[in-house]
């Protein structure tokens, strides 16, 4: 694979392994799915949407009255997804998530799946994201494999992969709180690995409750 993040990724597009789930990444998607509690009408921001394979999903979840926006910065890859002939409720964009033009307060869920380590710088791009959610609105991080397995896996790969890492549970927690998250829930698993907060609610305006 070569070093430049944009040609690797778009290398991957000529991988079928990418534009399908096997009968056991299945099996934990349906279970982050389940998760995620996406209702019918809620509009759901998908970063590194890849070839779209879980796009679908995440569309059929929140269904015509809802909205998807999924990006990624390889063109190759958003054009396998345009390629599924996803709804008209989705939008398709290539894009990356430093730039990515994204309205305050727009989204009711965030979903980084298989992706998190490659949003770099993390903070940063965490602040980014988190700013288009809506007050109370989730931000999920998820993998289908464990975090040491992931880390393992980016160290081998290429150069610029090498610094691509899930960082512990603490580590994430903190990044996340600093990108004005809260009420986080972490599970580093065995063979899986996923991440949820939620966007800080505004604090309680002076004399709330009664008092003065």
């Amino acid at each position: 694979m070569a070093d430049d993040p944009a040609s690797a990724f778009d290398m991957l597009a000529a991988d079928v392994r990418w534009s399908t789930f096997s009968g056991d990444e299945r099996g934990k998607v349906d279970g982050f799915v389940r998760r995620w509690r996406i209702k019918p009408g809620e509009r759901v921001l998908e970063p590194g949407c890849g070839s779209g394979r879980l796009t679908d999903i995440l569309a059929a979840q929140c269904g015509p009255a809802g909205k998807v926006m999924a990006f990624d910065a390889s063109p190759r890859l958003v054009r396998l997804a345009q390629a599924r002939g996803l709804p008209p409720h989705v939008t398709l964009r290539i894009a990356n998530a430093e730039t990515v033009q994204l309205a305050p307060a727009s989204f009711d869920h965030i979903v980084c799946f298989n992706v998190f380590p490659h949003l770099v710088p993390q903070e940063p791009i965490a602040c980014r994201l988190a700013a288009s959610l809506r007050r109370g609105g989730s931000f999920w991080i998820a993998h289908t494999r464990s975090r040491i397995d992931v880390n393992a896996l980016h160290r081998r790969g290429p150069a610029f992969m090498n610094g691509h890492i899930l960082p512990t549970p603490r580590k994430l927690e903190l990044l996340l709180r600093r990108a004005g998250l809260e009420d986080i829930e972490i599970e580093d698993g065995a063979d899986r690995f996923m991440a949820r907060a939620l966007r800080s609610a505004p604090a309680s305006p002076s004399g709330a409750n009664g008092h003065a």
